[in-house]
């Protein structure tokens, strides 16, 4: 209860060139939504929950079905700031899925006349779903579903393929789910054969490395900070936007960074920044976990549905200079992605597919009772970094223009603190979410992310000047060289000519 396995897209939309001059109505939104249900499949399945937990649970169309039930409608209070819209979405985002409907909501919220980055009239759709029955990527491709690239033409995103959701069924009787069960538990282990045989040795080897490291006199030191316990039901949630040109430009400052390295490199920094100002900076780094989309084809156009693993990268919370630490975390991240390719994120991800249900219960619980989930003494990660590219082109819906694309995350007892991480119409939008207890002042946090960009901004701009006068006094070199022997002959022919001829030369 204190944990929903939920995530929330926020979507915000500016209303000032809506074709027709009026603005969009709740009817004629929910109307659009009613026309692109066959955009997913999620839309009209919910969750059949097997007698006893024998095996997975099943997806099944609801019979029952009813828009209005998952599309609601709510505004702002006045005055209608970004404050009030964030306490908004976070309360939103903290209440429980009903999982006996399928599982999803979407809030239409108007209202939003008080935020100095957007025109008055603007308002924001928050897409709620389950974990199960999508992740980050999933999410993506619905948003091409129902948005379109021309707010006049109604021109359609060319991205997603219709979902044939005519060839669901209805859930079975109850003796087949379980005779389904039981063969599904019979088969698990040879259905895990394939992927452990190819992870094993590789782990094996992994391991056999860490120990001779350790036995060299490699130090493991176990970290905690606030974020690592017990999270409670409530949420907190705001975001820090940026130009991505800023992005691109700290990115050159390190030969191989990428935007994902300056994106941990600033979280990192933020969160020295936070812990330093509360004295609860760990000496060693922290590290993040970061979801990795296994699809076999990662440009393939599946809105629905859930296939990622995990990857662990260093945020250089120890470095104190900002250069250091984003060339600290390119070198770390680029290590880490070879051992992900080495093991083979995709085989780790089968493993967790095709293990028998009792199996997986029984691991987290155990996790959860151990505290190996980082809320005991050892934990793994402090935070988790998502970064989803969202569209680098204007996109509209019903002609309305989106301005924002974020999300507030899910979060879970050992792992208090998560970053999304979005881009939308040339902006880089790095949003935190946690619980109050841990994140009393989110504004304040917020504010330590945009010091950490500003910080590493100037750092950048500061490391071309000198290549830039480098490269200037290089040239006044050669141009003094090419031009000392014409200075030469110049000077003789002057110092030898009558002054009226120096005049007219």
């Amino acid at each position: 209860p204190n944990a929903g396995t939920h995530g929330t897209m926020i979507y915000i939309y500016d209303q000032e060139d809506v074709p027709g001059g009026g603005p969009l109505r709740f009817k004629q939104i929910l109307a659009h939504i009613e026309r692109n249900l066959d955009a997913a499949p999620f839309f009209r399945r919910k969750i059949v929950q097997l007698p006893l937990s024998l095996g997975y649970p099943y997806w099944a169309l609801d019979d029952s079905f009813d828009l209005n039930f998952h599309v609601r409608h709510s505004a702002l209070p006045k005055p209608g700031d970004w404050r009030q819209f964030c306490i908004l979405a976070s309360r939103i985002h903290a209440r429980q899925i009903d999982l006996s409907r399928p599982p999803w909501e979407m809030h239409v919220i108007e209202g939003l006349d008080n935020v100095d980055w957007l025109p008055r009239g603007s308002f924001a759709i928050l897409t709620k779903g389950h974990h199960a029955a999508m992740d980050g990527s999933a999410f993506a491709e619905l948003t091409w579903a129902l948005h379109e690239l021309d707010a006049k033409k109604g021109r359609r995103a060319p991205v997603v393929r219709k979902a044939t959701v005519t060839t669901q069924e209805i859930a079975p009787s109850t003796l087949t789910l379980v005779t389904q069960a039981l063969q599904d538990n019979l088969m698990a282990p040879l259905r895990m054969a394939a992927p452990a045989a190819k992870v094993a040795p590789k782990l094996g080897a992994m391991a056999l490395a860490r120990v001779g490291r350790m036995l060299g006199g490699e130090r493991i030191e176990a970290t905690k900070t606030r974020f690592n316990g017990a999270v409670s039901s409530q949420r907190v949630f705001d975001s820090a936007i940026f130009d991505f040109d800023q992005v691109r430009a700290i990115r050159a400052a390190v030969p191989g960074a990428t935007v994902n390295d300056v994106v941990l490199a600033v979280i990192g920094g933020a969160m020295r920044r936070y812990l330093q100002a509360r004295k609860e900076l760990p000496k060693a780094t922290l590290t993040a976990v970061s979801p990795v989309n296994t699809r076999p084809d990662k440009g393939a156009t599946t809105p629905d549905g859930n296939n990622i693993s995990a990857l662990t990268f260093p945020l250089g919370t120890d470095i104190a200079s900002p250069l250091a630490r984003l060339a600290a975390v390119h070198d770390a991240t680029a290590r880490t992605k070879e051992t992900a390719n080495a093991i083979g994120a995709k085989e780790l991800t089968d493993l967790s597919k095709f293990a028998p249900p009792a199996t997986l219960a029984f691991a987290g619980r155990l996790i959860s009772l151990t505290g190996l989930g980082g809320a005991g003494p050892f934990p793994l990660h402090h935070t988790a970094v998502s970064n989803v590219p969202g569209p680098t082109v204007p996109i509209y819906l019903l002609g309305a223009r989106m301005r924002y694309w974020s999300c507030v995350a899910p979060i879970s007892d050992g792992m208090g603190l998560f970053h999304g991480v979005t881009s939308c119409d040339g902006k880089l939008i790095v949003s935190p979410t946690s619980t109050p207890e841990m994140l009393p002042d989110p504004a304040h946090y917020t504010q330590c992310i945009r010091e950490s960009m500003l910080e590493l901004s100037k750092a950048a701009a500061a490391s071309r000047e000198p290549r830039a006068k480098a490269k200037g006094t290089k040239s006044k070199k050669r141009a003094t060289a090419a031009t000392a022997p014409r200075a030469k002959r110049v000077a003789s022919r002057v110092s030898t000519k009558p002054e009226p001829r120096i005049a007219r030369s």
